[in-house]
This record gives structure tokens, sequence and C-alpha cells, in this order.
């Protein structure tokens, strides 16, 4: 009997991808990458994407392979995961973005479309002007908000109209959820840490292209960007430029926290002193 597929989640620094090539040289798999910043060529050290090295030999999918200008979606992701699946016996899923895990195991409501000339139209609003124009206020995230203004642009209709239709389920398979979960005050340290090697990786450099080619959409969203971009100009010292990115990071890890604690009743909780256990008694 094929046993489930593994998606191993959990917030930021915790370590998920360090235990899914454990995972994957257990059960002999390739890994496919359920991070939506990771998919992003152009930010290696700030999405904390894995280098070759860290790879460790296990094929990795669905890593760095959008520009920047590109917008990635839970649609385009589930379709691009689709493809790759087909020609991976044991594959594991790694990644912290709840969305895109989601839609994985329950599925995705149709959503149509977009011409790329739609697209183009609403990525050159500015965000004010997308608000005016969105008939029906889905979200105050500005990526969703220019989501819903494509939708309405393409069909004529709301993009809760869409949300409202049945789920579809593209990849047709049973699957089984780790959530690496470390203890708060370690993962906040993690964060940390984590953060100020990026400043000695090549953070700033990556920041310093992304400013140079006007870069927006998805990729903007990485933590670090906005604040080395202030720092960059001369807006805030060094020590504030740290100081806020590692805060922003710690919220977003606890944020992740409580959206996988409330999420899929079937998952495996463990922390990283449990990593062992956990890899005997499933794999």
């Amino acid at each position: 009997m094929q046993k489930p597929i593994p998606i191993i989640v959990g917030p930021t620094a915790s370590g998920k991808s360090k235990f899914s090539i454990a995972v994957a040289k257990r059960i002999n798999g390739e890994i496919i990458n359920a991070d939506s910043l990771q998919v992003y060529k152009d930010i290696q050290i700030l999405s904390a994407r894995p280098t070759q090295a860290e790879q460790e030999g296990i094929p990795h999918h669905l890593y760095g392979y959008m520009n920047a200008f590109e917008t990635s979606s839970v649609m385009g992701w589930l379709k691009d995961v689709e493809e790759i699946i087909k020609n991976i016996k044991n594959p594991v899923f790694v990644g912290g973005t709840g969305l895109y895990v989601k839609a994985l195991v329950e599925g995705i409501s149709p959503m149509p479309d977009i011409p790329p000339e739609i697209r183009e139209q609403v990525r050159n609003m500015d965000i004010e002007e997308v608000k005016t124009k969105v008939k029906e206020c889905v979200a105050i995230d500005p990526q969703r908000l220019r989501r819903a203004l494509e939708v309405e642009l393409t069909t004529g209709k709301s993009f809760l109209y869409f949300q409202n239709q049945k789920k579809i389920k593209l990849i047709d398979k049973e699957f089984q959820i780790f959530f690496l979960n470390p203890p708060r005050n370690i993962l906040y340290e993690r964060c940390d840490k984590r953060f100020i090697k990026m400043l000695t990786e090549g953070a700033i450099e990556e920041v310093k292209y992304l400013n140079s080619i006007n870069a927006n959409g998805g990729i903007t969203k990485a933590i670090g960007i906005k604040q080395i971009s202030k720092w960059l100009k001369g807006e805030i010292s060094n020590q504030e430029m740290i100081e806020d990115a590692c805060k922003e990071t710690r919220h977003y890890a606890k944020r992740q926290i409580t959206w996988f604690k409330n999420q899929f009743k079937d998952k495996i909780t463990f922390t990283p002193e449990q990593i062992s256990d956990i890899l005997n008694s499933y794999f």
C-alpha cells in the first residue's frame, strides 16, 4: 500500500529544509518546494533557499525558477506541481506557505486565466487606484487586491464569486502533514541569527539588484527588502534596519505557527528534539 506523501510545514527558520532532506534520504525521495518566495531566482539569500551544498545531492524542484516580474500564485504553483509530480516516485513537499499546502491537500476554487495585457494593466496601477476600481474588496493585501481586479476585468465577476465555487483537487493523492514547531524562544533566536547571516552572504546585493530593475509584485514581500532599501537610502541606521527586519521575521513566524496550529486536524506536530523519533516512526 502506497504511503501518504509527506508535507513538511512550519514557521520560517524552524529547520524544515534540513528535516525534508533527512526524510528524502530515508525514502529515496525528491523534494518539491511549497514556499511562495523560494520560487524566485533573484532572492536566494533573502528567501533562505537551500544552496547546492545544503541540498546534499537530493533532487529539488520548483526552486528559483521564476523571475522578479512574474507573479507567483496558488493555481500556478499547483499546475507546476501537477507536471513535476508525474515523474517523481517519492515526492517530499516542504514549505511554510500555508495557502499552497491547503490548496494541495484540500483543493482550490477555480480561477480564470488572466490575459497578459490585463495583468500588465493592473500591475502598472498605483495600489490606491486599484482600491477604487475593485468592486468587491477581498483583502487589504496589495497582491490580492490586484488579483481581484484582474479577475473582475477579465470576467466581469468578482473574486469572491470564484472563491465560492466548488473546489477542485488537481493532485489526487493522499498526504500526511508534519508540523515542525520549535520552542518559541529558540525559534526567535534562529530568526535573528539568520537575518544577520543573510547580510553577510549577499542579501544587500540582492536588494540593490531588485531596486535597480524596479522589481514589484510578489517578490517584494520577502522580509528584509523594505528595511535594507531604507538603509541604502540613508533613511534608517544599520542597527534600525537589523532590528526592524528581525522583528518582522519573528512576527511572521508567529503568524505561521498560529495558522498551522489551527489547520489540518490530522497533522503530526513535533519539535526539533523529536526529529529522530519521527524519522524512525514514520520513515
